[in-house]
């Protein structure tokens, strides 16, 4: 039997949700059937050992000075002018132009290098955005599908204008898919819910391989995450105060890093916490961190499929986190965790209740505890299974 041809595109491959979720995905897939190929779009790799070895990898390594084209340094010269003359939406509008060109550079490299000539029975966009257009735009193939990862959408307009070009959208849960139907008045039938696979076992494994060196006479709250503003670590921080002024004995590890770690490394300092959170930088294995904490912290304002909620959770550990979109999906309130407001008093005035509650704490572990999940592995590939060769 002839294989088809299945490409995924990615943006990238270094530590986040939906690498994961990419990675859990690559372990499912029917290989015999299906010969797979990845695309990277950026040579950010972190991850890629951990790719199946059946898989194809192609990465772009393209180099070009796309800034340095004439139109691109005209745009330049546009946009500064009008900024220096205090016309600033005149600025902004010759900057988007400017993006826009750059990002058609790009793919017009890439599709040519990479894409100029094959076809594929099925190609996914792994991630929604520019992964998404250039699927849309730049790949030939029967049937494209494109992944969303997120419940806020800041390129709605760009994929109200591609999402004709797809055969189906993916979503991790009903909340998304019910927002995806509200965002695009697509027709219920032509999303598919696929949702994240997060191996315990495995997770368990690799959460033994370290020993994280704690003090025994705090709580140890913890939260994994690349340092952005949407992660909330700003929220994190405040509410840290707050437990600090209420005289909890507490260390908060941040294992993570990103663009914004050093806005928050001054709010700790703002507000003397030197010594109560760490930032461990970003780690390939979290899990040794989350198994040495007692309770999982997601302080988030916007967040779909939390899956470090998930992985938590396979830890038995409980979770206090914001209401998001995944927040409320995933923690059912004195279930396995509990749900707080997106501030920082919510957040702390949570911790504080499960901290002071040992019957809670005791009752939501061992809810943890007797949760089963031998049948998500085959879930998960049946899922994928039904998407590929309907």
């Amino acid at each position: 039997m002839k294989k088809k041809k299945l490409l995924i595109v990615a943006q990238h491959l270094t530590i986040g949700g939906a690498q994961k979720s990419l990675l859990a995905a690559l372990k499912v897939l029917d290989y015999e059937k299906f010969d797979v190929t990845l695309y990277l779009r950026k040579n950010r790799t972190d991850l890629l050992s951990c790719v199946d070895e059946r898989v194809n990898v192609i990465i772009n390594d393209d180099k070009s000075h796309y800034y340095r084209k004439p139109y691109a340094v005209l745009l330049q010269g546009l946009s500064a002018f009008w900024k220096v003359i205090g016309e600033k939406e005149k600025a902004e509008k010759y900057n988007n132009k400017l993006k826009n060109a750059i990002v058609n550079y790009s793919m017009e490299y890439e599709k040519k290098h990479f894409f100029s000539s094959e076809k594929y029975d099925i190609a996914i966009a792994y991630v929604h955005g520019y992964p998404a257009l250039f699927v849309a735009e730049c790949v030939n193939a029967e049937k494209k599908y494109v992944f969303f990862h997120t419940s806020v959408d800041e390129l709605h307009d760009m994929h109200k204008k591609i999402l004709s070009k797809f055969t189906g959208v993916l979503a991790e849960h009903d909340l998304q898919k019910d927002l995806l139907e509200e965002w695009y008045s697509i027709p219920p039938e032509k999303i598919h819910i696929i949702e994240n696979y997060v191996d315990r076992e495995l997770i368990l494994l690799q959460s033994k391989s370290e020993f994280i060196e704690v003090p025994e006479d705090k709580i140890i709250l913890c939260y994994c995450g690349r340092i952005t503003s949407v992660k909330g670590f700003d929220l994190a921080v405040k509410a840290a105060k707050i437990l600090k002024d209420n005289n909890v004995p507490f260390l908060w590890l941040f294992v993570g890093d990103g663009p914004d770690r050093e806005k928050v490394e001054q709010l700790i300092k703002k507000y003397n916490l030197e010594e109560d959170i760490v930032i461990t930088g970003m780690k390939k294995n979290p899990y040794p961190y989350i198994a040495a904490s007692h309770i999982y912290v997601q302080s988030s304002y916007e967040e779909n499929t939390g899956i470090t909620i998930l992985e938590a959770h396979r830890l038995d550990k409980p979770v206090v986190s914001t209401k998001t979109v995944g927040g409320k999906k995933l923690v059912k309130h004195q279930e396995n965790g509990l749900l707080a407001e997106i501030n920082e008093f919510s957040l702390a005035e949570n911790i504080i209740a499960l901290i002071n509650d040992k019957q809670l704490m005791a009752s939501i572990s061992k809810n943890l505890k007797s949760q089963n999940y031998s049948d998500e592995f085959e879930r998960h590939k049946l899922s994928w299974q039904k998407l590929l060769e309907e």
